[in-house]
């Protein structure tokens, strides 16, 4: 039995980077940088994993080691091996830990499945999280997560969005990012010009940043046209793909307000206010661009991402602003599908409760785990300077010009507080304002579940939209054209059947 599921999840996986590859396969060019900084301590053992966990009054024993495998954070290069001791020096556990590039990292998992050597502690992202759940591999974590210490302290709303058919599989390492406007803010100055508020006065704005800048060779830069989180403002509610919607799963591009979404999007292309490359875009492209100072509006992702668009915009352009603004009235920004750390299937109960409760709980334990999950090891990656955590030259950056801002969570990206008042930690303006932003406004987005009929078509279905998206957008066809084009494909391709699925009907 066990053979059978993991030589379908490893199908299923392998299948995933053609079929759910931009997401399950991809490379993180789109995703926030993971490096993070907060804060640390060295405190003593007694306290890993502390809490209420599984149960109160149960004797959960500490596990020998744990192995765990990850893509991101610290590596050999800035102090991971120090991490690793610092770890076990506090909890006397061992971690078999392995760090795999990103580009290999779901290819191997499913890999590691059907050989058997599994890693107990991983972690997949929404799409993949929903697939290795389907499969049985991955353990149903929703008891532990709800008699967890931390579990109260979490946004009810990442609970609600991590969930797959009311089940919790994995324990985010921190908050979605959520992607924002931003605008040259030292352009507004120029133009004696407020942020704008409504879609008008967007569209306003971009008609006198190309007429009246002269560095202003693109109005507007994305990396394509396929997102409402990189175009909020064109979107306006409307979804290219599937999303759940009052409790529904609905087909987004079927909707008449994507008709709408398509419509903006023509005529704002059509006008020049759009990139004229954006079909093409890569988001690194996108950057560059906005570095050199050519763009006026980019959405991307607030937080740490925010700081990094201010600086080498500043670099390049003495003065320049990269202003996050608040959405206009007729645009939603949204965070990512959420992700996290699982524990195999294969690990037995009482490992499980292991794991959960000296990892998984000492992680968010809003003290010394927490700092070292979010800030590294004192002395390595930061050194405490008052009560605030100063960070130390990154161990890989040979002319030290760069700082170890986090190990494996960021801190402001926590998904519960830190508790300890002398570890606080120092955050660029851009970095908090655009957070600040994001924080009030953006929306949660579910994660999809398994549906067979979408596997089956998913990469045609995402290669017609894509298709159709960008010929209006050209103008190459009409939003009626367009319209009639997609309900033939999706009739075609059974997408009521998709929906079924996705509805549990």
């Amino acid at each position: 039995m066990k053979s059978k599921m993991t030589k379908r999840l490893l199908a299923a996986v392998l299948g995933a980077c053609v079929v759910l590859g931009e997401v399950a396969c991809s490379n993180h060019d789109n995703a926030p940088d993971s490096s993070t900084g907060n804060e640390s301590s060295s405190g003593t053992n007694a306290s890993a994993g502390q809490g209420n966990s599984a149960s109160e009054d149960k004797i959960i024993e500490k596990p020998f080691s744990i192995s765990w495998w990850t893509h991101d954070g610290l590596n050999e290069g800035n102090g991971a091996e120090e991490w690793f001791a610092e770890f076990e020096k506090f909890t006397g556990i061992h971690l078999d830990h392995q760090f795999i590039s990103n580009n290999e990292y779901y290819i191997k998992l499913g890999l590691a499945f059907t050989s058997k050597e599994i890693p107990e502690v991983f972690d997949l992202n929404g799409t993949n999280l929903a697939l290795y759940a389907s499969q049985g591999a991955i353990r149903d974590l929703t008891d532990l997560v709800k008699n967890a210490d931390f579990y109260d302290k979490v946004d009810p709303a990442i609970w609600e969005a991590i969930a797959i058919d009311g089940k919790i599989y994995a324990v985010p390492e921190e908050v979605p990012s959520a992607a924002v406007t931003y605008v040259r803010g030292d352009w507004l100055e120029r133009l004696g010009m407020d942020a704008p508020s409504t879609y008008d006065e967007f569209l306003e704005m971009i008609r006198r940043f190309k007429a009246e800048i002269p560095e202003c060779e693109i109005g507007l830069t994305a990396p394509g046209v396929e997102s409402e989180r990189d175009l909020p403002e064109f979107y306006q509610g409307a979804h290219f793909g599937f999303a759940k919607v009052n409790g529904e799963w609905i087909d987004g591009f079927a909707q008449p307000d994507m008709a709408a979404a398509m419509q903006r999007m023509q005529d704002a292309y059509r006008e020049g206010l759009l990139d004229r490359q954006i079909i093409t875009n890569t988001t690194s492209t996108c950057r560059d661009a906005w570095y050199e100072g050519k763009v006026g509006v980019f959405t991307y992702w607030s937080g740490k991402w925010g700081g990094t668009l201010q600086e080498k915009l500043e670099v390049n352009i003495a003065g320049a602003i990269a202003l996050p603004i608040e959405p206009i009235q007729e645009a939603t920004y949204y965070f990512s599908p959420p992700g996290g750390y699982c524990i195999s299937s294969q690990v037995s109960d009482e490992k499980a409760e292991q794991i959960f409760k000296y990892f998984f709980e000492y992680m968010h334990d809003g003290g010394e785990g927490q700092v070292l999950f979010q800030s590294g090891v004192e002395g390595v990656h930061w050194e405490q300077d008052g009560d605030m955590i100063k960070p130390l030259p990154n161990l890989a950056d040979a002319d030290a010009a760069t700082v170890t801002t986090s190990a494996w969570i960021t801190p402001w990206l926590a998904i519960s507080p830190l508790e300890v008042t002398d570890k606080k930690t120092e955050q660029a303006d851009a970095v908090v304002n655009s957070l600040a932003v994001t924080d009030k406004y953006a929306e949660q987005v579910a994660i999809i579940p398994v549906s067979a009929a979408l596997n089956q078509i998913d990469a045609d279905l995402k290669r017609s939209k894509s298709n159709i998206l960008a010929r209006v957008v050209m103008g190459e066809m009409t939003v009626d054209e367009a319209v009639e084009a997609y309900k033939k494909v999706a009739e075609e391709l059974n997408v009521a059947q998709v929906l079924k699925e996705l509805n549990g009907r």
